[in-house]
């Protein structure tokens, strides 16, 4: 499955799940999350989303490091399924996808 795959697939559970699956695009910061997955009840989620088996590269992990270090974890999803029945489906505490 290529990233854009896995890209279409998560914004569609996003619109299942009655939420918003905004790509965020920061001028002059590379390495920025994909996207911000705005909830109901306020819940919301950093994702960089990969192709199955894709790392993070660049400038990716010392702005994950930053946002981490704020209290704001980037979840790293491949799996886009996974990703919900664990985190918005579920309990949100299982292992990242």
């Amino acid at each position: 499955m290529r990233e854009r795959s896995v890209e279409h697939r998560f914004t569609m559970l996003a619109r299942q799940h009655g939420g918003w699956a905004a790509k965020w695009v920061s001028p002059g910061v590379a390495g920025v999350p994909d996207r911000i997955l705005f909830l109901p009840d306020g819940r919301m989620f950093l994702v960089e989303l990969k192709q199955p088996g894709g790392r993070t590269h660049g400038t990716q992990p010392a702005i994950h490091h930053k946002l981490e270090r704020l209290g704001h974890h980037v979840h790293v999803v491949s799996d886009p399924d996974l990703f919900f029945r664990q985190f918005v489906d579920g309990a949100g505490d299982g292992p990242e996808p």
